[in-house]
């Protein structure tokens, strides 16, 4: 009793197979008789499936390496400026902040006296200057960006010197004219000559080369790149610690494992009595987090998703309409075919398969050509720019499934009407 159902069931499933194989094959005979059509069917997919896998792909990678650079930097870090970044809702009132002192370096020393060292890890100094001429015997640029910093730069950001140190405690004190150059910046100045103890210049005060960062390339720290750090002492050659054009700031690093709602309490007692403001006077200075970085990117990364969405839908549904109007007409060019068919005993779901089969391959086929037109594009961007752009399963298979949802919806009514035709009357319109 046993074997018999076993053969029943493998007979059944042989049959089964044969029966869809031979409703595949006619379709294919169709498929490649009509090959402009069968094109022009999978373009309109194929447009859809890379308008949407493309934009969740680069909105995914640049997701992906901007959370990699605020890890780097430590979400567990506040920054103490005149200006806050634009990322809260509600208007950005600068008329209020343009009336507040610049943050500057006698703060800076006495909030280092001043801040529990059980919440505050570290802390830094920063200055920023532009147009700074950078030069070294006959090549000068203007793009570098000049950083007065602490010799606690490297270690608090995250950045690994390549070639060379980082300046000291010591030098930083001194205001010794020395350097510390981002990647870029070194090839472009001394391009495959060691800048290490090298003698360049910086608006014409000499200075010399102790070091070189590795490369960035990244959204966040591509600045780093084209930059030249300098001890804050050295400087105030190049800047006026007390002017807007300065950009000061004081960075402040709380342990990993606590609270950054502890750290902000801190700095802002700290930072409210140093400026001796009264309970009800507002804070005259702007505590800016990486986390408020982080919120803002999720947001307008959640807007990409959906306009890539909107946009992809739109041209699916665009190309869905496109394959369901070749359905029908292939409907009507094949009714006497059709009628043939359903006089030699062929079944309704046999028709059904048919046309069915034809829409989800050709849907399949847009959406493949689509991943593929995203995979190239990738892998272009990757090598030519310093994007790393990462291609996932996950959208790999979103633009599958799509495509084939696509297909059944686009086929459904045309594969129905063609099983429920009547054979006498459709070998009749022959």
């Amino acid at each position: 009793m046993f074997m018999t159902l076993i053969c029943c069931g493998f007979n059944f499933l042989k049959n089964f197979i044969s029966y869809i194989f031979s409703a595949f094959a006619i379709s294919n005979l169709f498929l490649k008789g009509n090959k402009l059509r069968s094109f022009l069917s999978v373009l309109g997919i194929a447009i859809g499936i890379f308008c949407i896998v493309s934009v969740l792909t680069f909105a995914g990678s640049m997701k992906q390496n901007v959370r990699g650079n605020l890890e780097s930097l430590g979400l567990n870090v506040i920054i103490i400026e005149k200006w806050p970044w634009g990322f809260a809702s509600g208007e950005y009132k600068w008329w209020d902040f343009m009336s507040r002192p610049q943050v500057n370096l006698k703060e800076y020393k006495l909030l280092d006296q001043r801040f529990s060292k059980d919440v505050v890890k570290d802390m830094g100094f920063e200055s920023n200057a532009r147009n700074i001429n950078v030069s070294y015997k006959k090549k000068s640029t203007k793009k570098a960006m000049l950083i007065g910093t602490t010799s606690n730069y490297s270690q608090m950001n995250g950045f690994e010197i390549s070639n060379g140190r980082m300046f000291n405690l010591n030098e930083e004190k001194s205001g010794k004219n020395i350097a510390v150059l981002g990647d870029k910046v070194a090839k472009e100045i001394f391009g495959d000559i060691n800048p290490i103890g090298k003698t360049f210049k910086l608006n014409g005060i000499r200075s010399t080369v102790i070091g070189v960062f590795e490369k960035q390339g990244s959204f966040i720290n591509k600045q780093i790149d084209m930059a030249v750090f300098i001890p804050y002492t050295f400087m105030r050659n190049f800047a006026d610690f007390a002017s807007e054009s300065s950009q000061c700031k004081i960075i402040v690093r709380g342990y990993e494992n606590s609270s950054i709602d502890e750290l902000e309490a801190e700095v802002t007692k700290q930072m409210r009595n140093l400026r001796m403001l009264k309970p009800k006077e507002k804070d005259n200075f702007a505590l800016n987090k990486m986390t408020m970085f982080s919120q803002q990117l999720d947001s307008t990364f959640k807007m990409l998703d959906i306009v890539a969405w909107i946009l992809g839908l739109f041209s699916l549904i665009v190309g869905m309409f496109g394959i369901a109007n070749i359905l029908f007409v292939s409907v009507k060019e094949r009714t006497p075919f059709i009628g043939i068919q359903k006089a030699l005993g062929a079944k309704r779901k046999f028709i059904l398969i048919q046309f069915l089969y034809e829409s989800v391959l050709l849907s399949l086929a847009g959406g493949i050509a689509g991943i593929i037109l995203v995979w190239i594009t990738t892998i272009s961007i990757s090598h030519s720019l310093d994007f790393p752009v990462f291609f996932s399963i996950n959208n790999f298979l979103t633009g599958i499934i799509l495509s084939t949802l696509t297909g059944l919806l686009a086929g459904i009514i045309p594969a129905l009407r063609a099983s429920r035709l009547n054979p006498v009357e459709a070998i009749r319109s022959v």
